[in-house]
């Protein structure tokens, strides 16, 4: 059975966070890769005010299958009330780096 690579997006408030997160992540083999980007510049409606935070985005690259248990991962150790996850499937993946995420992500 062939198995997808699903990439995920999240935001935290620091540096610390982010790495902490993407250590967790990959050495409880829930994602092959995390990649921390630099601050970004995030504006938002929070409460009913407009916020505008610099934030730690996190991509996340793991075999579809961890999905569910990824998603309670966030819902657990993310430190946001309402923390960001979105998903997509990536539509084209050269077959050694998917079977490297298989690999690593089992």
């Amino acid at each position: 059975m062939k198995t997808s690579l699903l990439i995920g997006w999240t935001t935290v408030d620091s540096k610390e966070v982010a790495e902490s997160m993407a250590r967790d992540m990959v050495e409880k083999r829930l994602a092959a890769c995390v990649q921390i980007e630099e601050p970004v510049q995030s504006t938002y409606r929070w409460k009913g005010a407009v916020q505008s935070e610099r934030e730690w985005r996190l991509m996340v690259k793991f075999a579809a299958p961890n999905s569910e248990n990824l998603l309670k991962f966030i819902q657990k150790s993310h430190p946001y009330d309402v923390p960001e996850w979105v998903v997509v499937k990536a539509d084209q993946v050269s077959p050694d780096y998917l079977q490297w995420i298989l690999e690593t992500n089992s």
